[in-house]
């Protein structure tokens, strides 16, 4: 099993150390209603990274790592779902993004349809689950891909904690493909990546 990239570690204490503080801060009182009424806009800036897995177990397979940005632009086109446990609002939107390999040396940037639900029954602390989609331009050659075109996939989970009126912060997982469908041989690779953010909600 090789050393584990380095940003793990720093991923690592970023999640403890915020986890700390959310616990320890006083939790503002917000209304759940109120912060994800419909039309309520909402821009996100968000880092991230993460490194290839092997969850198909292919017997060789390229172990890339990345840093990525990106900016979600979305909207809450209907009032919170009142279902109980289940109570919750949806969030659709676009996703501009660009992701840096570390190794190999590369680029990958393109655009993604997003849609997250958001958990309301847990304030002060908002469990989301979220889907995406998109295509992307790559400079990025290896035996999994070898195309200067992809489509991207992901799945995830998070949580969100507002820090104020309107502002939010943001920490997920996700679960990234990446492949070009076929288009050229190639057999895409799997990515388990981190992100955070923070959201500006206009009303």
């Amino acid at each position: 099993m090789g050393k584990a990239p380095w940003w793990w570690a720093w991923a690592a204490a970023l999640s403890i150390g915020i986890a700390t503080w959310i616990w320890a801060v006083p939790a503002p009182a917000y209304d759940p209603g109120a912060e994800f009424k419909k039309g309520t806009k909402v821009i996100t800036p968000q880092i991230g990274g993460g490194a290839a897995n092997n969850v198909e177990g292919n017997r060789t397979y390229t172990h890339v790592t990345f840093v990525n940005l990106t900016t979600r632009l979305s909207l809450l086109p209907w009032d919170p779902l009142d279902a109980g446990f289940l109570k919750g609002a949806l969030e659709g939107g676009v996703e501009p993004w660009f992701q840096v390999y570390l190794s190999p040396s590369a680029v990958m940037e393109g655009v993604k349809g997003v849609a997250r639900y958001h958990f309301l029954s847990a304030s002060p602390i908002f469990p989301y689950v979220e889907l995406s989609a998109g295509v992307v331009a790559s400079s990025l050659n290896i035996r999994e891909i070898q195309s200067d075109f992809a489509f991207i996939l992901e799945t995830g989970l998070g949580l969100s904690y507002f820090v104020g009126e309107g502002v939010a912060l943001t920490v997920g997982y996700r679960f990234q493909h990446v492949s070009n469908g076929g288009i050229e041989p190639n057999r895409g690779f799997n990515s388990d990546t981190g992100v955070a953010g923070l959201s500006f909600f206009f009303h």
